[in-house]
């Protein structure tokens, strides 16, 4: 990475970062809306870099992923709890894109925060405190019947390695296409790559996780469960 940001090669292609990209998953209930959210900053960047520079383009990606994470917010999803993290860890990665005027360290950021959450998946299963287990229950609608259940907590300690490695490849991935694409199409390329592979990491994990759930006697499925917590949510997403 350092020595693709000494190489010029960066003077009118820009990459967005992954907390410039939609914050950051793609693939949610919210369809063609979270499309347009997710191409957007790509192409704002591309344009805003070629005409402005650099530090515009990091201007307006940063300024773009705080009105995503705080529209998500108001629309009670569980990025709320993270709020203020997730806010300063925004604000810190433009600002130091701008003062560095890098490409490579604005980008590297990205890369190295995507890895960062393989580690802390990792860590977190070995101190028996898995925070993916914690926290998915906020997504799926799980209730204690079934997070309690030893089978639950022996499937997500499987998805949180599984899910680690998938973003350590993604990373490597991110890091070789940086240094051999010009930037233009590594931001194209590694976004059309990344969502399709980030979509078959989420499906394998939910299929997998139904699988092992049904061992649980009289476990209604997945995706019941989730149907039932999107029905009691939208009276209040239509107040919102």
């Amino acid at each position: 990475m350092s020595e693709a940001g000494q190489t010029g090669k960066v003077t009118q292609d820009k990459e967005l970062g992954p907390s410039s990209e939609v914050p950051h998953n793609p693939i949610t209930p919210t369809g063609d809306r979270n499309i347009w959210e997710a191409l957007f900053p790509l192409f704002a960047f591309i344009v805003v870099n070629r005409l402005f520079g650099l530090l515009w383009a990091i201007v307006v990606a940063t300024v773009w992923s705080l009105k995503i994470t705080f529209q998500r917010y108001r629309q009670g999803y569980p990025i709320g709890r993270f709020l203020p993290i997730v806010t300063i860890g925004i604000i810190a990665r433009g600002v130091v894109g701008i003062i560095t005027d890098s490409e490579a360290v604005y980008f590297g950021i990205g890369i190295g925060i995507k890895a960062s959450v393989g580690l802390a998946l990792i860590i977190s299963v070995f101190l028996k405190k898995n925070l993916l287990a914690k926290y998915a229950p906020l997504i799926l609608g799980l209730k204690k019947s079934i997070t309690s259940q030893e089978v639950y907590v022996k499937a997500m300690n499987h998805i949180s390695v599984f899910i680690a490695f998938a973003q350590f490849s993604s990373s490597a991935f991110d890091i070789w296409l940086f240094n051999n694409a010009s930037v233009d199409g590594y931001l194209i390329i590694r976004f059309f790559v990344n969502w399709p592979f980030t979509t078959l990491v989420i499906l394998g994990s939910f299929f997998y996780l139904n699988r092992r759930l049904s061992q649980i006697q009289d476990f209604p499925g997945l995706a019941t469960i989730m149907e039932e917590r999107l029905a009691k949510d939208d009276p209040g997403q239509e107040r919102k």
